[in-house]
């Protein structure tokens, strides 16, 4: 028997959180008993040479009930869907992995079987899998490209992922998001960066409200990762200038191609943000193009401060940025990277600079805690999830103001 997936991306990546028994035939909607089904599931990367599977392992049901094809629960259906428990410490249900610090995704082979038979539904095993819904991720393109003739690096082609809204138009001046991926999301598969954690939320009607329900979101995708060809060049060995990634130009290219395609894009609110690698592509593209951003919001940057001149950050001084970075981060130490950037913004009297340092990073959706209750903590590497959620605030001119409701009340004069 055939079964569909759905795919959920999560605060910490994709789940496979519904699974949905094609029955072969309608059945009226009625209570269904989840204790009656078991599922396992295999989960294989190919790209692991010796020996491909990673874990296998039972999952547990939350509930079934009989549904659409896409897992919505419906008042008749010839489909049964299982939606199944997931959470951040549980790998069974995840369908990327991360390996040699690059994410794909994988092959879960699934095996769910129905105990018992119960009323007209007969004993049934389900094994092979049919079609993969992924919601948040289809709002989205994942087929862009273009290719750009770098004068020092040669042909550079780079995949990006798109969100157009609904109400986009020539002349309706609509805010451009473009956010800047990690390390492990780089490749040809645009749709990567924007599910091995929540970049996806752009899109979604809680974080396009800021925007007055209306921003494009751009998301980029390095073919290698945008620290490529970062290289102390000798000639600055005494100033250790922070030099640009081999993507920097390929980047302008495409912001300038994308905004030319999409003439609803108010040229005067393009935003940029990214998360470790990206939050590095983000300061170099700000200070390589100081006047094309109405603000920057880099996250976790692995831009080291010392390597940045005096003069670079006096061409950044007008530009509105909100830095962010855990207390807690094992991989990038705020001191040596943006907190030490951001200090010598304020001393540079820049007119709008701010720096959120949470100690750690929580669960703050109340739906994951430890076994003694407390919330779930993640790496606090993962700052990104407070941007993506929206969890981080300065006050500003004496009123509490969230990081999405200062972003959207930027532009370039």
């Amino acid at each position: 028997m055939i079964y569909n997936q759905v795919y959920t991306i999560m605060d910490w990546g994709p789940a496979v959180t519904k699974l949905i028994l094609d029955l072969g035939k309608k059945i009226q909607a009625r209570p269904i008993d989840a204790a009656n089904f078991s599922v396992s599931v295999k989960r294989i990367d190919p790209r692991i040479t010796e020996g491909t599977l990673i874990d296998e392992g039972s999952r547990r049901i939350k509930k079934a009930f009989v549904s659409d094809a896409q897992g919505n629960k419906t008042n008749s259906g010839a489909y049964i869907t299982l939606e199944m428990e997931c959470g951040p410490a549980d790998p069974l249900s995840s369908p990327m992995n991360s390996y040699k610090a690059r994410s794909a995704w994988i092959d879960c082979q699934y095996q769910i079987t129905q105990k018992n038979p119960a009323a007209d539904i007969s004993a049934l095993t389900a094994d092979k899998p049919g079609k993969t819904y992924k919601p948040q991720v289809e709002k989205f393109n994942t087929n862009g490209k273009i290719k750009y003739d770098d004068p020092e690096y040669g042909e550079i082609t780079l995949t990006y992922a798109d969100y157009v809204p609904p109400g986009a138009h020539e002349g309706s001046n609509l805010p451009l998001i473009i956010w800047l991926h990690g390390l492990g999301e780089g490749g040809t598969d645009a749709s990567l960066p924007i599910s091995a954690n929540k970049a996806c939320h752009f899109a979604s009607p809680e974080i396009q409200a800021y925007f007055e329900g209306e921003a494009y979101v751009l998301i980029p995708q390095a073919p290698t990762f945008w620290m490529d060809m970062v290289n102390l060049d000798p000639r600055d060995a005494g100033n250790e200038t922070l030099n640009a990634s081999k993507y920097t130009r390929a980047l302008k290219s495409l912001f300038d191609r994308y905004a030319a395609d999409h003439p609803g894009i108010d040229r005067r609110r393009i935003y940029v943000g990214g998360c470790s690698n990206g939050g590095f592509m983000t300061q170099v593209l700000i200070l390589a193009y100081p006047d094309l951003f109405a603000a920057a919001f880099p996250v976790c940057s692995t831009a080291i401060d010392s390597r940045i001149t005096f003069r670079q950050l006096q061409s950044i001084r007008h530009l509105p940025i909100w830095f962010v970075n855990a207390a807690s981060d094992p991989v990038v130490p705020a001191p040596k990277n943006s907190l030490g950037t951001y200090d010598r913004l304020v001393k540079l009297e820049a007119p709008q600079v701010y720096y959120s340092y949470p100690r750690n990073i929580y669960d703050k959706s109340g739906l994951y805690t430890k076994k003694d209750g407390s919330p779930y903590v993640y790496s606090g590497h993962n700052s990104w999830i407070y941007v993506y959620n929206n969890w981080l605030a300065q006050y500003i001119n004496g009123k509490e103001i969230s990081l999405m409701e200062w972003l959207a009340s930027q532009r370039k004069k």
